[in-house]
């Protein structure tokens, strides 16, 4: 994953993991986190490369914004609805 293509986000953990995560030095919180998102994803039938794919497309595109895709969407079928739609046009930067 390329540094720049990360968005970091607060994670609430409780006095024990933040311990346990301590003692155990060689585990990756951030592909634990990534590990059960996929977890979650697979358990509400989203396939993971396929959503990769869809929003790395739609950012690469620069037509939408990771804002954009967040207000405007709820689900994988929202995201390439919005990906299809004929009047998506790239964003405007000042």
């Amino acid at each position: 994953m390329n540094a720049q293509n990360t968005i970091n986000r607060t994670v609430s953990v409780m006095p024990a993991d933040v311990l346990f995560l301590h003692w155990a030095t060689s585990l990756n919180a951030s592909g634990l986190f990534r590990e059960a998102l996929t977890e979650q994803m697979t358990y509400r039938n989203i396939d993971r490369d396929e959503l990769v794919a869809l929003v790395d497309e739609a950012l690469h595109d620069e037509t939408y914004d990771l804002d954009e895709l967040v207000e405007q969407t709820s689900g994988l079928e929202d995201l390439e609805e919005l990906l299809e739609a004929p009047d998506a046009e790239p964003l405007q930067h000042e």
